[in-house]
């Protein structure tokens, strides 16, 4: 089996590279000694993470699993939902309910398209009448648009556009995923689990097309049975930007032929391929339940919820040459879980997990975090994960070769659901929530640093990148690479202090939030002269921008 058995050196590497490191250890030896968890609210039914739009505002939004996203603004939680959905909660495996929600990267900007735009994942409410309303036999698993309402910044207009729906199963009803970001590349990234299951007999996961929910890996594609299942056991990656195009027959999360609320990126693996669905980025997975971006690298970190045996952490570098395969079920960590059908030897290549660990001491569901970048100077680099069964919340981190292990920092008492969320604010501070008991904590220590907010914003004709804010520390600076759309040139750029050298801009350190502005103008050598008037050129679409490469968070 190729993906699997490649060389005794290869399984030696990756067994060093998922060691659990259970007693003290030197990453352990950093955390500061007053390291607690503050309550930020115990007010919030089910809560199951924290997300925060880079607007400035200092707003934290809480999702509860049990249909509401509610705001705690300066230090108090506001009375009055931003918004309430319909959902199924609760539901057998605890996934069920509102399950992610992501802001528009412009979200808060003034003058910015899409600026007040924000994205939720749900399930639907249980039932499917009239007959065919499920795409599936159970509620379909949701992704909507909504926007702020214009009068109120803290109250969402209550209707959504639906975006993109995907078949879920009844019973049981759970691997959902639902998490979603936005990435370094402006497109937006949702987890999907494998609908269900037991032991993956389905083939959902590896099913790159639509299947019928029967037992063999065969149907993949070639069966007519409904209901047609897709996108299950995936991590997803679609341009919901670009709207109103006609979908075609690939595009599996809206129906073929309407005006689709989003478009698929074209360097999506299997973009120009022949059945396969295009939003999908990466397979193979079980129940990706919690996932993040590192916010300093763009690297994905994804906390795979395993079945009798392991949990997982996989990893993703950004602009990784790897297999889009990550497993699930031929594997379950690096194990091997099944050796029949389409996992018969030699299974396709595959990513074996950064991280692992087994079902001992009551764990039994990863709840993926994130790889800390707050203002907490010893955790800086760490990745911060929990169990939510055993109440377990774990730091990791890489030696001097690369080679991650894993340190319980806390461990509460042993119940189903605790620790299943986590979410970082515009500082970078870290907060987890406990569902079963609902309260949202934050990770804080006096060991700590000031930072500030350095938010680039452009006119007309280019663009700045890195193009997202930037949290800097007190005193240090951040330096900008300044782009000109075909037809233009660069204008002026100021802001914080800094000054232009070429195309690069540098502030100055920074002692407060500040706003780096550049402006663009026609270049004058595209002006064209014609019956007495200057032509402007037509601009030319503005390229896609992401920040300069940085070496992988694999090790730094």
């Amino acid at each position: 089996m190729r993906a699997h058995r490649e060389s005794s050196r290869r399984r030696a590497r990756i067994a060093a590279a998922v060691a659990f490191a259970w007693a003290a250890s030197a990453s352990a030896q950093t955390v500061p000694a007053d390291l607690a968890l503050d309550v930020v609210t115990d007010q919030v039914v089910a809560p199951i993470g924290v997300r925060a739009p880079h607007d400035g505002s200092g707003r934290l939004f809480v999702m509860s699993q049990a249909g509401t996203i509610r705001i705690v603004k300066d230090g108090v939680l506001l009375p009055t939902p931003f918004l309430s959905v319909p959902v199924t909660y609760p539901g057998l495996g605890g996934t069920s309910g509102l399950l992610g929600l992501a802001f528009h990267p412009n979200y808060g900007h003034d003058g910015m398209p899409h600026n007040d735009e924000f994205y939720v994942v749900s399930m639907r409410p249980p039932g499917c009448t009239p007959a065919g309303t499920c795409l599936g036999s159970g509620p379909d698993e949701v992704l909507e648009r909504y926007t702020v309402s214009a009068a109120n910044p803290d109250v969402a207009d209550p209707t959504g556009t639906v975006v993109m729906r995907l078949a879920d199963n009844s019973p049981p009803s759970y691997h959902n995923g639902g998490d979603i970001h936005f990435g370094p590349d402006g497109y937006l990234y949702m987890s999907s689990g494998d609908g269900g299951q037991e032991s993956g007999t389905h083939w959902l996961a590896e099913c790159l097309w639509k299947k019928p929910n029967d037992t063999t890996s065969a149907s993949c594609g070639t069966s007519a049975a409904t209901p047609q299942y897709f996108l299950r056991g995936k991590l997803l990656r679609i341009d919901v930007d670009t709207r109103g195009g006609i979908a075609g027959a690939e595009m599996c999360g809206t129906a073929t032929g309407v005006a689709a609320e989003y478009a698929i990126p074209p360097d999506n693996p299997y973009v120009g391929s022949s059945q396969t669905c295009d939003e999908t980025w990466l397979y193979g997975f079980r129940n990706p339940w919690r996932w993040s971006f590192d916010r300093a690298t763009g690297d994905v970190w994804i906390g795979d919820v395993g079945q009798n045996q392991y949990e997982e952490v996989d990893f993703r570098a950004a602009g990784s040459s790897e297999p889009p395969f990550y497993g699930w079920h031929c594997m379950e960590g690096t194990a091997v879980f099944n050796t029949s059908q389409a996992c018969a030897a030699p299974i396709a290549a595959n990513v074996l997990p950064l991280l692992e660990y087994t079902h001992a001491s009551g764990r039994c569901a990863i709840t993926g975090g994130y790889r800390y970048r707050g203002p907490i100077v010893p955790l800086r680099g760490m990745y911060i994960y929990a169990d939510s069964c055993s109440s377990e919340l774990f730091f990791a981190k890489p030696d001097g070769l690369g080679q991650w292990s894993s340190t319980v920092w806390r461990d509460d008492a042993n119940d189903y659901g605790t620790y299943s969320g986590f979410g970082e604010d515009e500082a970078g501070n870290l907060y987890v929530a406990n569902t079963a008991t609902g309260v949202v904590y934050r990770f804080a220590s006096s060991q700590t640093t000031v930072t500030h907010t350095v938010t680039p914003h452009t006119g007309p004709g280019g663009a700045l990148s890195p193009a997202t804010p930037q949290e800097v520390d007190e005193g240090g600076t951040v330096a900008f690479d300044v782009h000109a759309d075909a037809g233009y040139a660069i204008d002026a750029v100021d802001g914080c202090g800094g000054a232009l050298a070429g195309t690069l801009y540098t502030t100055a350190p920074i002692v407060a939030d500040c706003v780096v502005d550049a402006a663009f103008a026609v270049s004058a050598s595209d002006i064209v002269f014609r019956d007495g008037f200057d032509a402007v050129p037509a601009r030319t679409p503005q390229a896609s921008v992401t920040a300069r490469a940085v070496p992988s968070a694999r090790s730094h």
